[in-house]
C-alpha cells in the first residue's frame, strides 16, 4: 500500500464543508425573503452577514494553504475552489440587492421556479463538496456535478421562457427592465454553481 512519509492536511475539507454550508444558508435565507415578497434592508442584511462569515472561511483556507507544505489536493485547486464557492454567495447577495433596489413587492411566478432551481443546485453542490474527502465516493460526487449541470440547463430554459414572456406579452418597460436584470443576475448563481462543479470534476480526474 502506497503512503506518504509527510502528513497531509485534511482540515481543508472541513473548511470546504463549512463554506458550502454558508452557501446553503444564503440560499435558504434568500428563499425565505422571497416568500415574504418584500426585500428590505434587514432582509438583505441577513444574507450580507452570511457572506461576511463565508469570506472569513475563505481567508482561513488561504491562510492555512500558505502554511501547509503537503496538501490533500493541488494547491491551485484549493485556492480556486474556495474563491469560486464563495462567489456563489456573492451572486445570491447581488440578486438580493437588486430585489431591494427595485422595491419588488410582487414576485414574478417564474422567479419562484428560479429560486427553487438555485436551492436544488446549492444543495447538490454541498453534497459534492462533502464527497471530496473520500475518493471512494467519486462516482457519487460526479453524479452531483452532473445534476448541477442539468439544473443549470433548466435555468437557461427558464430564462429563455421569461425573456420571451417579458418582451412578447409585457408592455410596462420598467417591469421588463427590472425582471430582465433580476433573472440575468440570478442565472449567474446557477452558472457559478456549475463552474464550481467543473472544478470538482477536474479535481476528481486528477486524483483518480
Amino acid at each position: 500500500m502506497a503512503f506518504s512519509l509527510l502528513p497531509r492536511e485534511f482540515e481543508f475539507f472541513d473548511m470546504f464543508d463549512d463554506l458550502a454550508s454558508h452557501c446553503i444558508k444564503a440560499s435558504k435565507q434568500f428563499q425565505e425573503n422571497m416568500n415574504k415578497s418584500v426585500f428590505k434592508d434587514e432582509d438583505v442584511k441577513k444574507i450580507k452577514e452570511i457572506e461576511r462569515a463565508a469570506d472569513s472561511v475563505v481567508f482561513n483556507i488561504v491562510e492555512k494553504l500558505n502554511k501547509t507544505f503537503i496538501t490533500p489536493i493541488d494547491r491551485e485547486d484549493i485556492h480556486s475552489l474556495a474563491h469560486e464557492l464563495d462567489s456563489v454567495i456573492d451572486y445570491i447577495l447581488k440578486v438580493s440587492n437588486h430585489m431591494k433596489v427595485y422595491c419588488i413587492t410582487e414576485i414574478n411566478a417564474k422567479f419562484r421556479e428560479e429560486v427553487k432551481l438555485i436551492d436544488r443546485s446549492v444543495e447538490a453542490l454541498a453534497k459534492a463538496i462533502n464527497g471530496l474527502r473520500n475518493l471512494k465516493e467519486s462516482k457519487k460526487v460526479m453524479r452531483y456535478c452532473n445534476e448541477i449541470n442539468l439544473i443549470e440547463d433548466e435555468g437557461d430554459q427558464l430564462k429563455n421562457e421569461v425573456m420571451a414572456e417579458l418582451f412578447g406579452n409585457t408592455t410596462d418597460p420598467i417591469y421588463i427592465m427590472k425582471w430582465k436584470d433580476i433573472f440575468q443576475t440570478s442565472e449567474k448563481v446557477l452558472d457559478q454553481c456549475d463552474d464550481v462543479g467543473k472544478i470538482i470534476e477536474s479535481i476528481l480526474v486528477k486524483q483518480g
